[in-house]
C-alpha cells in the first residue's frame, strides 16, 4: 500500500472521528450538566427516547451506509453513475421517513409509554429527519470525508449551545433531542448542498422502479441493522421494564461512554471499507496485506483503550455524577473490554459484505439478537443492570464467533490467497 494511500486513510479516518466523535462525545460533554438539570431518572427517560430514534434512523437508512457507499465507491469516476446513486439514495431514505413519521404518530395514539411522554417523542422526531438528510455515505464512497467535517462539527456546537441556553428546569427534557435533531438537518442540507456542487451532480428523476429497487437492494442489510440496534439499544428497554428509571440512568451513563469508545470502531470500518470493496473487486491478493499493515495495529491500540477505560471508570463516571455510584463504575468495568470481542469481527464482517454474502451476515446478526433478547429477559430480573452487560457479554462473543465461522464456511480467506 502506497505512503499516499496510506495518507488518504489517515485523513478520512481523522475526519470521520472528528464528525462521529462530535456525534457521541459532545452529547456526553452536556451530560454532567443535562443530568443536573433533570436529573438521572429524567435522564433515563430521554435515553429511552433516544433508542427509539436511533432505531428509527437505522430504518430510515436502511442500509445505505453500506449499499450506497458500495455502490459510490466502484463508480467514483462516473458522473452520471453517481447522480442517479446519489439521488435515488436521497429520495426512498426521505420517503421511508415520511412513513415513520405515521409509524410514530400511531405509537403516541395507542402505546401507554409514548403517549405519556408525547412532546418528547414528535420533537425528538427531527433528529431521525437529519439523519436522513445527512450524506456522509456518498462522502464516504468518494473518500472525501473532509469535506463535510467542519458542518457536522459546526451543528454539534449548536447543539450544545442550545442546550446551555434553554434548558433549565426538569421539564425541558423534552427538548434535548430535539435540539439534537436541529443540529442533525443543518448538517444534513450543508452536506447535500456540498455533494452536489464539489462533484458537479446533475438532477436525476426519481422513478418508483429505481425506488424499489433500492429496497430490494438494502433489505437484508436493513435487517441486519435492525438486528444490531435491537441488541445495542433495546437493553435499555428491557431494563426499564425490570427496574425504574434511576436504575436506567446509571446504566445510560456508562453505556453511552461505552458507545462513544465503540464507535471508534465503526469509523475504522467506514474508513477501510471502500478500499475493501475495491480490492474485491480489483485485486483480491492484496487483501491479506491490507488486513495486517491496517488492522492489526488498530486492534492493538483497541486494546490499550480498553484496559485506561477499565482502570480509570471510577474517574470518568465522576465527570458525570459528583459521588459515582458503585453500580454505575461497575456496570462501565464490565463493558470496557466489549470494544475489543467487537473489533475482533471487523475482517470477517467486512470480507461477508464485500463479497456480497449479505445472507450469512444477516443470519448471525439475527440469531445474535434473539440471544441478547433472551439472556436479557433471563438475566434482568434478577440482576438488574449487570444482567443487561452480561447479555450484551455473551451477544457480543456470539456474534465475533459466528461472522469468523462464516468466512470459514464460505472459504472466502481460501479465495482471497488462491489468487
Amino acid at each position: 500500500m502506497s505512503n499516499n494511500y496510506r495518507g488518504r486513510l489517515l485523513s478520512n479516518f481523522i475526519a470521520l472521528s472528528i464528525i462521529q466523535g462530535t456525534n457521541f462525545l459532545l452529547p456526553i460533554l452536556v451530560m454532567p450538566f443535562v443530568i443536573k438539570v433533570i436529573g438521572a431518572d429524567g435522564f433515563g427517560v430521554v435515553s429511552v427516547a433516544q433508542m427509539v430514534m436511533i432505531y428509527l434512523a437505522t430504518i430510515a437508512d436502511y442500509g445505505f451506509n453500506l449499499t450506497a457507499t458500495r455502490d459510490v465507491a466502484l463508480f467514483k469516476m462516473d458522473g452520471v453513475k453517481l447522480s442517479k446513486i446519489f439521488f435515488v439514495t436521497l429520495v426512498t431514505k426521505l420517503l421511508i421517513t415520511f412513513f415513520l413519521f405515521i409509524l410514530l404518530i400511531l405509537l403516541i395514539f395507542f402505546v401507554p409509554i409514548f403517549h405519556e411522554h408525547f412532546t418528547l417523542y414528535l420533537l425528538g422526531f427531527v433528529y431521525v429527519v437529519g439523519q436522513s438528510l445527512l450524506v456522509s455515505w456518498f462522502f464516504q464512497g468518494m473518500e472525501k470525508m473532509q469535506y463535510i467535517t467542519a458542518i457536522t462539527l459546526f451543528a454539534r456546537i449548536i447543539f450544545v449551545a442550545l442546550v446551555f441556553i434553554f434548558i433549565r428546569q426538569k421539564n425541558d427534557y423534552v427538548y434535548f433531542l430535539f435540539f439534537l435533531g436541529l443540529g442533525n438537518i443543518l448538517a444534513g442540507v450543508l452536506s447535500i448542498y456540498l455533494a452536489i456542487r464539489i462533484f458537479k451532480l446533475k438532477q436525476v428523476r426519481v422513478r418508483r422502479s429505481d425506488v424499489k429497487n433500492e429496497l430490494k437492494e438494502g433489505w437484508q442489510i436493513t435487517t441486519s441493522n435492525l438486528s444490531i440496534n435491537t441488541y445495542l439499544y433495546t437493553n435499555i428497554f428491557i431494563l426499564r421494564l425490570f427496574t425504574n428509571d434511576l436504575v436506567v440512568g446509571y446504566y445510560s451513563i456508562a453505556e453511552k461512554i461505552f458507545f462513544a469508545v465503540r464507535q471508534v470502531l465503526g469509523i475504522f470500518s467506514q474508513v477501510i471499507y471502500p478500499r475493501i470493496c475495491q480490492l474485491t473487486d480489483t485485486a483480491k491478493k492484496e487483501l491479506p496485506h491490507f488486513f495486517r499493515s491496517v488492522y492489526l495495529p488498530f486492534l492493538f491500540l483497541i486494546f490499550g483503550s480498553c484496559a485506561v477505560l477499565f482502570l480509570f471508570s471510577p474517574s470518568i463516571v465522576g465527570l458525570f455524577l459528583p459521588h459515582p455510584p458503585k453500580l454505575a463504575v461497575l456496570l462501565l468495568q464490565m463493558l470496557s473490554f466489549v470494544p475489543l470481542i467487537v473489533c475482533l469481527n471487523i475482517p470477517a464482517y467486512q470480507l461477508l459484505l464485500a463479497f456480497n454474502k449479505k445472507k450469512a451476515y444477516s443470519v448471525v446478526l439475527g440469531l445474535g439478537t434473539i440471544v441478547n433478547i433472551i439472556a436479557n429477559i433471563s438475566l434482568c430480573p434478577q440482576w438488574g443492570a449487570t444482567g443487561t452487560v452480561i447479555s450484551i457479554i455473551l451477544t457480543e462473543l456470539f456474534i465475533t464467533i459466528g461472522l469468523n465461522q462464516q468466512v470459514f464456511k464460505s472459504k472466502l480467506f481460501y479465495l482471497i490467497r488462491a489468487r
